[in-house]
């Protein structure tokens, strides 16, 4: 009676049997397209970490080249003030300088017209009153002659006074 059974129940399994099979089949089938969806997706995954650490290098690099640009322009901000403020200095004491200038040119003329006064009035003081020259003839004035006669200096020699 066993081997009558075991037909039967073989016979009933065949479908139940088939139907594993199938969804063996199915199962790996399945899997397999999980399995290589899972790898893109690792692969994916991968590339974009790669990306990303990549990414963050450079948002670093940026971040530090970015810090010293800001420092260095910090720096020339503050060397452009001083030198502003420099300029500034300057302009005052230039504009001081030539203030000074102005005063002293005319200080120098002063200085100058007051020499040229007292060199006038020392030449003067030296040379003592005009003189009048030997040779020159004073129309007012008349020369007496040897003898008491009145010589007149305004008449030619040799003339009737000169007799």
């Amino acid at each position: 009676m066993d081997e009558s059974v075991e037909p039967a129940r073989m016979e009933s399994q065949k479908p139940l049997t088939k139907w594993v099979d199938e969804m063996r089949d199915v199962l790996k089938v399945i899997t397999g397209e999980i399995s290589e969806e899972s790898a893109r997706h690792r692969a994916v995954t991968e590339s974009a970490q790669r990306e990303y650490t990549k990414v963050c290098e450079e948002v670093a690099r940026l971040r530090t080249e970015t810090e010293q640009a800001n420092g260095l322009a910090a720096t020339a901000q503050r060397e452009n003030d001083a030198l502003r403020e420099e300029i500034g200095r300057l302009r005052a004491e230039s504009d001081q300088l030539q203030l000074e200038r102005a005063a002293a040119a005319e200080a120098a003329g002063k200085l100058l017209d007051e020499m040229n006064e007292l060199l006038t009035e020392v030449v003067h003081k030296v040379q003592g009153p005009p003189r009048t020259s030997p040779f020159a003839r004073d129309a007012k004035a008349s020369h007496t002659l040897p003898g008491g006669k009145a010589h007149d200096s305004g008449g030619e020699p040799g003339g009737p006074a000169g007799e």
